[in-house]
């Protein structure tokens, strides 16, 4: 059985396009792999994750927090990794936080952001920061 308020959430975020197509670029997990974007117009790529959610111990009973391999942090700072790794080498050559919201949505929903600048060490959304969509969170959000 699964406990009240677990599930997942279906997380998009849309980033300018580094130049150099030579780097493999994506969102980090926790054991160094790169989950990989899709090119989308406008010289930009598309992640897609569905991530984990549950209720917080930190936050109360009501609160949820993000989890599972992709999200970094702690309660209330969680973020994902936009990760550059060069072509001929395990060492990172750029990495990015993209900070998620303090509370996570509920589960079955869809949150997605466009990342503005991805050049300092934490990114920076567009003005929209943030959207949630209540919905599946495993539907196919490409057709």
């Amino acid at each position: 059985m699964t406990a009240p308020g677990t599930g997942t959430v279906r997380i998009t975020v849309t980033t300018p396009t580094p130049p150099d197509g030579t780097a493999r670029t994506g969102l980090q997990d926790t054991a160094g792999e790169l989950a990989p974007g899709h090119p989308v117009p406008g010289a930009t790529t598309r992640y897609e994750l569905d991530v984990p959610v549950r209720p917080s111990r930190a936050k109360g009973v009501d609160a949820l927090d993000f989890a599972g391999p992709h999200v970094h942090g702690t309660p209330g700072g969680r973020f994902l990794y936009l990760s550059r790794r060069a072509p001929d080498g395990p060492g990172w050559e750029r990495r990015c936080k993209i900070m998620l919201p303090e509370a996570a949505p509920a589960a079955g929903s869809r949150l997605s952001a466009v990342v503005a600048d991805a050049s300092a060490s934490r990114a920076r959304l567009t003005a929209a920061g943030w959207t949630t969509e209540a919905g599946p969170a495993t539907e196919d959000l490409a057709g």
